[in-house]
């Protein structure tokens, strides 16, 4: 290899550190709009899930869910602010005025760049995680919290000539009465005709 095809391999292997920023920046615009679009797209469902989501949890819960959403809102925040640090610099960076300045300075700047776009990715996945758990745990806890705050009926005595049958009413009509005994779980119905008396009962 002769000494001119040297220098032409070390001027295209500058020129190739050079357009190293110039690639990252590009990967980091492109993350950035990324970003942007889940984030709409995760907003938009749990907006349409609506406030109702959060109204029969216990408080527990809702501050479980607060909480996400608030850690979520700050990792892609500064998600979104290192990505856009990350397609555009640093403000404030001032100017080289030679080329081993230059070239060190880009250098540099592309370590830097690439580390900030790293961080970028992992708060903005992060944020996401914990966006897509606020909205499952609104998902998920409002059935069984309604489940077991469902009130009980109230607990009555149903006399009849074969006897009385304690329990927790569950519906009275003109057909019939339906019970549930403690420590069963079929219900039991008595004819409406069968029913001698129906009084209330403290317990059972």
């Amino acid at each position: 290899m002769t000494d001119l095809t040297r220098k032409r391999f070390a001027q295209l292997g500058q020129q190739l550190q050079l357009e190293q920023l110039t690639a990252v920046r590009k990967q980091a615009e492109g993350w950035r709009n990324g970003l942007t679009a889940l984030t709409g797209l995760v907003a938009v469902v749990f907006v349409l899930k609506g406030p109702e989501s959060v109204a029969g949890m216990t408080t527990a819960w809702r501050w479980t869910t607060a909480a996400l959403l608030v850690l979520a809102f700050l990792l892609l925040l500064t998600g979104a602010l290192a990505a856009v640090r990350a397609a555009h610099g640093q403000l404030g960076r001032g100017t080289w005025l030679t080329g081993d300045q230059l070239l060190s300075a880009v250098l540099d700047e592309v370590e830097d760049t690439q580390d900030v776009l790293t961080s970028a990715r992992r708060r903005s996945v992060t944020g996401l995680i914990a966006v897509v758990a606020a909205i499952a745990v609104t998902w998920v806890v409002p059935a069984a919290a309604d489940k077991e705050a469902k009130p009980a009926g109230p607990t009555v005595v149903v006399s009849t000539a074969a006897g009385t049958t304690c329990g927790e009413l569950i519906l009275s009509d003109r057909e019939a009465v339906t019970l549930k005994a403690r420590g069963q779980k079929a219900l039991r119905r008595i004819p409406a005709r069968d029913v001698r008396s129906l009084a209330p009962a403290a317990s059972c």
